[in-house]
């Protein structure tokens, strides 16, 4: 019935407020390419501030080593001008000499102590810029980090609307309860969570709720609840969907992982419920008995893991209490810049995201319970288990046996879980920048990208969520053997004069299982190759000081012990008149680094050994 609408009195007109900034809030317009700029620019000023640090232990270093020499010389100086008094009266002249002898003293004293009042000064200074720049460097960082913060309203305002819309599309009554709307996050990690999240709420309401004649013959409400809530724990978002429908059903689930051979039918009946319930996100898997525009083809909750995996987070499925389902998002609050511990294994420099590592520790060895199927430790009152991170990355010699030094453990947590990784030193914690994997080629399931060291090179930045064990799955044995066969891995002559590119190839490769050795320039490698008699493969850059790739390449193919050496060139240049010489040249691949691929590389390895 329409009503009408009742006029306002006019309102008195309000006095002319002044222009001035402490009064009126102003909203500037900028493009969103120049605030990412901006973002990527205070990503990478706190890191470089941190690298600061390393000249106060260079400093520090210098002092120590003048306050030496300053021992040294107040022991000398004594000596020095009684022996140049006593070599001027042995001979007879004049005291000149000795006054001479002591006035160059006397200035070299006063030139070393001035010396040492500047490098304490510079000392002083450092340190108090230093804690400068690292105050507002910080301050600006995290100004910036605020600005791509926004609540979760701006990416879910409608998805109790989205879902009510399904549910009567379905002939379902469900309410949707949608709360932590007012909750923070980074503009982009909401803005790649909305799909997965939108998904989740689908399958919800499909999946999980029943018809209201279902619901009420079971004795429940007819109207069903679907409850999406944002919060904040720690640095990390937590999205949670759950509803009070009839749950994961375990029997549909086992029948299907048998057919699909992901478990064997005696293993189905046995396995635990959070092992069952993790086959949900596999490709393809999908209990629903007919598929419609909403669920039924097994794609959905797999692409949600991998999205929220490339988000650096977990996803995890779980029967609700009292009836129903949990789905749990965590991710990290920001991919601005990130805290990450950096470890060492076997030679090796890589990094963890500190908001999966619960603590790290040193333990002696025999603290371990090792009678059971797999290693453990006791932490507060949980068994974690204990494995090799070299283990799982697939490096051989799991861990030195029996040189009774402590060992250096991560304890990671990830969906939930928590796991050991044994790791053959711990190095630092600080900010980094970290460029993501599909940037620089790397396999993004297992690793989240690359940070920049102080030398330059590039340490690999590890994935939790692929270290993390999946339900059931078997860990690697805390020390075993070495194979003979490991030692007859293909072995790898890495050629490039970048730090950068070497590092990164050589833990790509060893990670893969291949041994690599490393040579700056073509002619060392033509001199490592008549050292060793068992390389399998060559991957060359092409523009290196003294012997560049090309010559490389005709010196290879030229001998007759080397000829049949494959040869891949890995190389800025992309015209075709270089691709044609290096093919003509006789090289067996030519990959172009700015369309770098890390499977591109390993396919074409595979291919030719």
């Amino acid at each position: 019935m329409a009503t009408a609408a009742r006029r306002r009195p006019a309102a008195a007109p309000r006095p002319a407020r002044s222009v001035d900034g402490r009064e009126s809030a102003a909203l500037v317009r900028i493009r969103s390419a120049g605030l990412e700029r901006l973002f990527t620019a205070a990503a990478g000023l706190l890191p470089e501030i941190e690298n600061q640090s390393a000249l106060v232990a260079e400093l520090r270093e210098l002092r120590s080593e003048w306050r030496a020499l300053e021992r040294s010389w107040h022991a000398m100086r004594p000596r020095l001008l009684r022996g140049g008094s006593h070599d001027a009266a042995g001979s007879g002249a004049t005291s000149f000499a000795g006054d001479e002898t002591a006035l160059r003293l006397s200035s070299f004293d006063r030139r070393f102590r001035a010396l040492g009042a500047s490098l304490d000064a510079a000392h002083r200074a450092h340190d108090r810029h230093l804690w400068s720049l690292r105050r507002w460097g910080s301050g600006f960082q995290d100004e910036v980090r605020q600005l791509r913060m926004l609540p979760a309203e701006s990416q879910f305002s409608n998805l109790g609307r989205m879902i009510r819309d399904i549910s009567r599309a379905q002939g379902k009554e469900v309410e949707a309860d949608i709360r932590g709307l007012e909750t923070q996050a980074d503009r982009v990690v909401l803005q790649r969570l909305k799909d997965p999240v939108l998904h989740i709420a689908r399958n919800a309401v499909s999946h999980g709720v029943e018809t209201p004649q279902e619901r009420v013959v079971a004795g429940k409400r007819a109207a069903a609840t679907v409850r999406f809530e944002a919060s904040v724990v720690g640095r990390r978002l937590v999205l949670r969907v759950e509803d009070d429908g009839r749950g994961p059903n375990r029997e549909a689930i086992a029948r299907h992982a048998v057919e699909r051979g992901l478990l064997g039918a005696d293993e189905a009946e046995s396995a635990p419920e959070e092992r069952l319930l993790d086959l949900i996100f596999e490709p393809g898997f999908s209990t629903a008995p007919t598929a419609n525009e909403y669920a039924g083809r097994g794609m959905g909750l797999a692409i949600v893991r991998r999205e929220v995996t490339r988000l650096q987070g977990s996803v995890t499925l779980a029967a609700r209490e009292g009836g129903g389902t949990v789905v749990t998002v965590e991710v990290p609050l920001s991919l601005l810049s990130q805290r990450l511990v950096f470890v060492v294994v076997q030679d090796d420099i890589l990094a963890i995201p500190s908001n999966d590592v619960a603590r790290v520790l040193r333990v002696p060895a025999d603290t371990l319970f090792t009678d059971l199927a797999a290693p453990t430790i006791r932490l507060e009152e949980e068994d974690v288990p204990v494995t090799p991170l070299a283990a799982l990355l697939g490096y051989d010699g799991a861990m030195p046996q029996g040189n009774g030094a402590p060992l250096a453990l991560v304890i990671l947590r990830t969906a939930g879980r928590r796991v050991a990784l044994v790791v053959d030193a711990l190095m630092a914690t600080r900010d980094s920048v970290v460029t993501p994997a599909e940037e620089v080629g790397i396999d993004a399931a297992r690793f989240l990208g690359t940070v920049l060291m102080d030398d330059g090179s590039p340490a690999l930045v590890l994935n939790p969520a692929a270290l993390s064990p999946r339900p059931g799955m078997a860990l690697p044995p805390l020390v075993r053997p070495v194979d003979e066969s490991a030692r007859r891995r293909p072995h790898i002559l890495v050629v490039d004069d970048s730090i950068t590119t070497r590092t990164l190839e050589k833990s790509i490769l060893e990670a893969h299982g291949y041994r690599v050795t490393l040579c700056v320039d073509g002619r060392e490698a033509v001199e490592t190759l008549g050292e060793l008699e068992d390389v399998n493969l060559i991957i060359s850059d092409v523009e290196m000081p003294r012997m560049d790739g090309f010559a490389l390449l005709q010196a290879v193919k030229g001998n007759p012990m080397t000829s049949d050496l494959p040869v891949i060139l890995v190389t800025s240049r992309a015209s075709d008149e270089d691709r044609e010489r290096g093919l003509d040249l006789g090289a067996d691949a030519y990959i172009v680094k700015t369309r770098f691929d890390q499977n591109e590389l390993l396919a074409g390895i595979r291919r030719l050994l």
